[in-house]
Order: structure tokens, then sequence, then C-alpha cells
């Protein structure tokens, strides 16, 4: 059993007719929460969605708090541990496998044994809409997985997201990190709109040019951390900046993890708790080599 979440901001209209409609259609029962910021947009969208009907339960909660970094954290934060929880963008016009004998709901729950299987908690599907560059196959090294739709089983200790642009990619390091493989469903992918001007974070932001700034700026701090593992793209076809893992990376060194998750248990962010990593790390390579020069055991 899974709930179904979907962070949303002045998207009523459009919630209605994509990802809610789309659940419909694929038969879900499954309790769906909706996630606003304010009672003011939780008044909107209840008097929005009353013009739907739908065969499933649908729940609209209010967080208080601004931006999407924070408004995942919440859904987190939200349900006890171990829950199984689907995050879903709320502009998805469909979810698409290259598979013919492809069944959504089905494949949610194979998602789910799939993740029991490897021992991890965070599974994703393609970011990329073209079917010619896929192949009907699972991943589990580090490579992108996008927000839109995510699954996870919530842990004792949550990720606590600090940021509003490039979330997904922080996300994908740092559960990489944590469980030492991410699940990617290589051949699914979803329909849905990037950049889509209402609502959303472009809305949260102040329109399309302040949210790319933003970004932009993001991006220069999640390089600067991760150095050698992101590197900043741009990409044509949106006009903007993006990020790419640079490095293919199957596993996740024992130390590193055992020093970043001391370091995140002293309440440190887990940009500096890598940066110290890395710092530490290069000092004790340097040391080692410097004692080998002078044959000091």
């Amino acid at each position: 059993m899974y709930t179904i979440t979907i962070p949303s901001y002045g998207r009523a209209e459009i919630l209605g007719e994509t990802t809610l409609a789309l659940l419909e259609r694929i038969g879900n029962t499954n309790i769906v929460k909706i996630f606003v910021n304010d009672e003011n947009q939780s008044n909107r969208y209840e008097k929005e969605l009353d013009n739907y009907e739908y065969s499933f339960d649908l729940e609209i909660i209010t967080t208080d708090v601004r931006g999407i970094g924070n408004t995942r954290n919440y859904i987190r934060n939200y349900f006890p541990v171990d829950t199984h929880i689907i995050m879903l963008d709320d502009d998805i016009k469909d979810i698409c496998s290259i598979n013919k004998d492809f069944n959504c709901l089905k494949w949610f729950d194979e998602v789910f044994a799939k993740m029991d299987e490897e021992g991890t908690r965070f599974a994703g599907a393609n970011p990329t809409q073209n079917e010619f560059f896929m192949k009907d196959s699972v991943s589990t090294r580090l490579c992108y997985t996008g927000a839109h739709l995510i699954f996870e089983k919530i842990r004792e200790k949550n990720l606590e997201l600090d940021i509003d642009h490039f979330e997904d990619y922080l996300m994908n390091l740092i559960y990489f990190i944590w469980d030492g493989k991410i699940i990617r469903y290589n051949g699914v992918y979803c329909k849905t709109k990037y950049f889509n001007p209402i609502g959303g974070i472009i809305g949260e932001a102040g329109g399309k040019n302040q949210r790319l700034l933003n970004a932009e700026t993001v991006a220069d701090k999640l390089i600067s951390t991760f150095k050698n593992m992101i590197a900043k793209k741009y990409s044509k076809k949106y006009d903007c900046i993006n990020l790419a893992f640079t490095r293919q990376i199957k596993e996740v060194k024992p130390a590193m993890k055992n020093f970043i998750d001391h370091y995140y248990n002293k309440k440190l962010n887990y940009r500096v708790a890598i940066a110290t990593y890395k710092r530490y790390h290069k000092l004790k390579s340097n040391t080692l080599r410097l004692l080998a020069k002078h044959n000091i055991p």
C-alpha cells in the first residue's frame, strides 16, 4: 500500500486536468494527498477540484512553508517511518513506457518490490521524453532521476533540502551516498511540460527570468561542492542553464558514507559534510604519500 503525494502551487486547474485525470484514467484507488503552502491556496484548490469526480480519496494539506525544497521536506516528515509514497508533479499528462505491455499500476507495485529487493528507499523514471534513446532496463548507478515522479520509503533520518532549484540533483547525490545505489527505470518516462509558466516554481520565484537567475546561482554552488561529479550545460530546447552528472559512479566507498553521516549527525548540511570529507581525504592522502616517500611506517 502506498500514498500518492503531489506538491503544488497555483495550478489547481492544471492539476485537475493532468495528474489527477491521469490517476483516474489508470484506475488508481489509493489516497492522493495534495500539499499546498497556505490556507488561501487550499481554498482555491478545494473550490476548483470540486468540479471533478474521482474514484479515489483526495485530501488537501496546508504546509505553511514556501518553496519546492521545503515542501518536499514537509511531505517526507509528514509520514511515519517506512511509509511508501509516490511523489508526482502537478502537471503530469501521462506515464509511458517503451514496453508495449506496460501497466502503470502494476509498475507502481513493481518499483516498491524492486526497492525492497535492492535495499534502497528511492527510485524513479527516465527524465527524458525521447524513446529513441531509451532502453527497457533498470540501472542502480548514480544517474539523474527527475523529481517529477519519484518513489520513496520514508526514513528515520529524512533528507532536508535547502534549495528550490536543481534540488533533484542534490536529492540523487545524497540518496546515492546513503543507499549506495539509485533505482531508475530507463524505459519509463512522464509526459509533462518543463518550465510551465503558470504557478509552480516559476510562480513562486516571480517569473521565469528570476527562476533562471536563481537556478544559475544554485548550479554554481552545487558544482563548487560536488567537484568532478556535476557540470553545467546549456539546454538549447529550454534556453537555460542545466546540470549533468559527469561521472558514472557505480558504488559509494564506505569511508565517504561514514564520514558524511558523522558530520550530518552534527546538524551540518550535506554539502558542508561532503566538502569537509574532501578536505580531510585530500590531507590524508598527501600525508600518506609523504610518509611513503620517506619510508616512515
